[in-house]
């Protein structure tokens, strides 16, 4: 293989030489220009984040202590590494990438998971009661922590957990407590329903510790459980608002899905106000209709006597009990009961072109205000008996910033439209370089390594090429033109003429 290489070379080289100056700074310059442009394509299109001049990413969004720990080891053992994100973000060199994740994972590095019940893999002889009931809490505070980051809309948890001392007097007795801060996982959000989930889970978990004894925050030091968990009264008027918003806000979107599909998106905005009834009332009602009588009992009986002093004689006797109709109602009113509602909704106008291709505002009119009251009644069950109230205005919208906005993105949209266009005919530009330039040097070696023949012209006159003759030389050329004419003419003279020349030579050799 080596000698294929060597011959190669060697043919090459000897092509180099066979190439004119021209073709040589065409060749060099097409190969110069193409590589050129391959690197600087490659540099262009590269999108890998990870990857910056050699190093790639090695670990993200780290907290600030946890990254002072690893940089330290990698210093240690030599790496080369570079932050990024604020020191949040560790990059090493891309061929170390994972000899550095193996020399961290060893030491157990990243460390944000927490510890867990591995901490009594080792027996540790002579530790004293204090620290092994602190490492036993340490270690259910890991196993809750890794639990906790195992759901999908949590990115990272910490847990604390406190724990009272045991006192033989209930009425000091206190009950455990605990705290939990979440950083959800950026664009999803913890549901409600999924706080109490965690409550429920640590509290669960831990002895004693009630679900109303666990705080649940978030990295921006939101409150997500509920505050009102101790005050019976409280958590009843949260749960009231919390009711009356979602059925606001059930009802507002409600409206505003039909308000886009009939003006069209941000051309309407729907505001509820909502008056519940939280009272729960049962009432037991009986009612009488004198008027109508229903028999109830009715008792008849018949004597006949014969052969009495006074004759004989028949007897009939009956006795009817009638009662009143009477209506008994037993009605419990439901908590959360609409009283009333009020609705506003604020309509944007109309814009239409005018001869300059200027949009200019065009009011709604009556008609079509009407027709949009008409429907919102519809959609959310209006009832004048009840009090409702309802105000639509037509107004028009200060949509300046939309529009500012909407410009920059459809900018943004163009740059990146050509930016690639531009990527792609560079992509062709750089390729058909490459054809021609191996088109090229495929046409050169073809010509080094076959040159061309030089025709020769078979018959036909010739151009006669005067050179200047030295005069000597002249004079010996017409002496030899002259001996040739009389060698074809006289060959005897000229044969008898050169034995007289060879007898010379033999004379004079003697």
């Amino acid at each position: 293989m080596s000698e294929f290489f060597k011959q190669l070379i060697a043919q090459l080289a000897s092509v180099w030489q066979k190439l004119s100056l021209q073709q040589k700074v065409i060749t060099a310059s097409l190969v110069g220009f193409t590589l050129l442009g391959l690197v600087s394509l490659m540099l262009w299109a590269r999108s890998d984040s990870n990857t910056v001049a050699g190093f790639r990413r090695l670990y993200s969004d780290l907290d600030v202590e946890e990254a002072s720990i690893i940089t330290e080891k990698l210093s240690e053992a030599g790496y080369k590494f570079k932050l990024a994100n604020d020191g949040r973000t560790i990059m090493v060199q891309a061929k170390k990438i994972y000899e550095a994740r193996m020399l961290l994972a060893r030491e157990g590095l990243p460390a944000n998971r927490g510890v867990g019940y591995e901490l009594f893999d080792k027996n540790n002889l002579g530790v004293t009661d204090f620290v092994q009931k602190l490492n036993a809490r340490r270690a259910l505070e890991g196993e809750l922590q890794r639990t906790v980051e195992g759901l999908e809309e949590v990115k990272s948890a910490r847990i604390h957990i406190v724990v009272p001392q045991q006192t033989i007097f209930l009425e000091k007795q206190k009950e455990p407590t605990a705290s939990v801060v979440i950083r959800p996982v950026p664009g999803k959000k913890l549901s409600k329903g999924q706080v109490k989930g965690i409550s429920h889970l640590i509290s669960s978990s831990v002895e004693g510790l009630k679900a109303n004894s666990i705080s649940i925050v978030d990295f921006e030091g939101n409150l997500l459980s509920n505050p009102y968990t101790d005050d019976e009264t409280a958590l009843t008027s949260f749960r009231n608002m919390e009711l009356q918003q979602n059925i606001e806000k059930h009802l507002e979107r409600k409206v505003d899905r039909l308000l886009i599909d009939v003006l069209g998106p941000g051309k309407a905005k729907v505001q509820m106000a909502i008056d519940l009834d939280f009272d729960h009332v049962e009432k037991t009602m009986e009612k009488y209709d004198p008027e109508s009588k229903v028999v109830r009992s009715e008792e008849r009986s018949d004597e006949n006597v014969k052969n009495a002093p006074d004759g004989d004689r028949q007897q009939e006797r009956s006795l009817t009990n009638f009662e009143i109709d009477k209506t008994v109602e037993h009605i419990v009113h439901e908590v959360g009961n609409i009283k009333r509602l009020t609705i506003s909704v604020a309509v944007d106008g109309q814009y239409v072109k005018d001869e300059e291709g200027k949009f200019i505002y065009e009011p709604r009119s009556t008609e079509d205000l009407a027709n949009i009251e008409d429907i919102v009644k519809n959609a959310v069950g209006y009832d004048l008996a009840r009090g409702d109230q309802i105000a639509i205005a037509n107004m028009r919208f200060d949509n300046e910033y939309i529009r500012r906005e909407q410009d920059s993105m459809l900018q943004e949209e163009r740059w990146e439209f050509w930016m690639m266009i531009a990527r792609y005919a560079a992509i062709v530009i750089i390729a058909v370089m490459v054809v021609l330039l191996l088109r090229f040097l495929a046409k050169t070696l073809a010509e080094a390594m076959n040159p061309p023949i030089p025709q020769v012209e078979i018959g036909g006159p010739k151009e006669e090429l005067k050179v200047e003759v030295p005069e000597d030389v002249q004079k010996s050329n017409e002496l030899l033109e002259h001996i040739e004419v009389m060698t074809r003419e006289a060959p005897v003279n000229i044969s008898a003429i050169i034995r007289d020349w060879l007898r010379e030579s033999k004379k004079s050799g003697k």
